[in-house]
């Protein structure tokens, strides 16, 4: 009987053995294929670091010539400049404009000058009446008479302190007439004793159109009122309003374009505020405009480009090299070397024409205008191989 129960217990010993057996061969099995597994995907993730999907993007030499990808190097721009656009209105040069006043009390007999009109220096105003203007051609007329005599005699003749007295008395209504408006021309008449008493004629101080008038035949007008206003629209102003912004400077002598409609006029500078206008928060900027042909007036409204250097270590970058990353934030593609390139992001500056200003990079860096786009689209896919393209 115990024989029995012992051949039995062997058995059994011999039947756990042999399963224990098994296990182990199944769990050696399996760790070996976790193993090759894990070593399989390490394998990927460094082949996919070397095309693309680490740091850095890599392109081979035949998809860079098929994507026509190209790299500039940076540098400090030389000369560059930016545009400053303005709104703005045409105005008068107040440096060629003139009033024309009444400049003593008088009434208008007639005018020969109309609202538009082109005069030249010289030509007549107006035609008035005046009590004073009478008095001084009586005296004006007396004077020169007397001051003719004592000329022709001498001072020997008639003792020097009548020659002065004289001389003083005919120079001094001569310069009350050029205050009243009178010019050479007219004076000599009233010294020939031509003309109706009182009357005169107020003439253009300069050539010009009359931009304005305000007075009518048969009016009284109190010394000091005006009668045109009389511009030279050969050369005009445009004001433009400058915002306050920390460092823009705009220079005298900075070259404008000003614009009104399809008419486009090349002008500068000539003035540049340094206060803030108290209602407007803005500073004036005044441009020169060369008007020869007259198409522009007065009144218009313009707009005003204003072309502005950049400073000396200004590094700039066509609009196409600078992409979005995942973050949003801005970026270029450094080329490490040829076919290796590197995402870095970047602070736009001030926008020129298809260009901007970067900071954020050394000078002599090499980046990606042509060929950015796709890099980016690379990038955005996360392990995306561009060597299957």
């Amino acid at each position: 009987m115990k024989n029995v129960i012992t051949r039995k217990r062997v058995g059994l010993c011999l039947l756990l053995l042999a399963f224990s057996s098994v296990w182990a061969d199944q769990g050696e099995g399996h760790d070996d294929g976790a193993g090759a597994a894990e070593h399989e995907h390490g394998q990927e993730e460094s082949a996919g670091e070397a095309n693309g999907h680490g740091d850095d993007l890599t392109l081979t030499e035949a998809q860079r010539r098929m994507l026509g990808l190209q790299v500039i190097t940076l540098q400090p721009a030389a000369s560059a400049t930016r545009s400053l656009r303005l709104p703005a209105e045409i105005t008068s040069n107040l440096y060629r404009t003139w009033e024309v006043p009444v400049r003593v009390d008088s009434q208008v007999l007639s005018r020969s000058a109309t609202l538009g009109q082109h005069l030249e220096k010289g030509d007549p105003v107006a035609t008035l009446f005046s009590a004073e203007m009478a008095t001084l051609q009586a005296e004006l007329r007396a004077v020169s008479d007397e001051w003719r005599r004592v000329r022709s005699l001498g001072r020997a003749t008639v003792g020097n302190q009548r020659y002065l007295d004289v001389q003083g008395r005919y120079q001094d209504l001569k310069a009350r007439g050029r205050g009243y408006g009178l010019a050479d021309a007219d004076l000599a008449d009233i010294e020939k004793g031509k003309g109706d008493a009182g009357v005169y004629t107020l003439r253009a101080p300069d050539a010009g159109l009359v931009l304005s008038d305000a007075f009518q035949q048969g009016q009284w007008l109190a010394a000091g009122s005006p009668l045109i206003t009389l511009v030279d629209e050969a050369e005009l102003w445009a004001e433009a309003a400058l915002p306050p912004q920390p460092g823009l400077r705009v220079d005298t002598g900075t070259p404008a374009r000003v614009r009104v409609g399809e008419t486009l006029v090349d002008g500068e500078v000539i003035l540049s505020g340094h206060r803030l206008d108290p209602v407007t928060r803005t500073m004036e900027v005044r441009i020169r405009v060369p008007n020869e042909n007259h198409l522009l007036h007065p009144g218009m409204f313009a707009d005003v480009e204003l072309v502005l250097p950049l400073s000396d270590n200004a590094l700039v970058v066509p609009e196409e090299a600078l992409t979005r990353g995942g973050d949003g934030d801005w970026q270029v593609f450094v080329e490490e070397k040829p076919g290796i390139y590197e995402a870095r992001e970047v602070s736009p500056g001030q926008a020129l024409e298809g260009a901007r200003v970067v900071e954020g990079l050394p000078a002599g860096t090499r980046i990606v205008t042509r060929g950015a786009f796709f890099l980016a689209s690379e990038q955005a896919k996360s392990g995306f191989d561009v060597h299957a393209h």
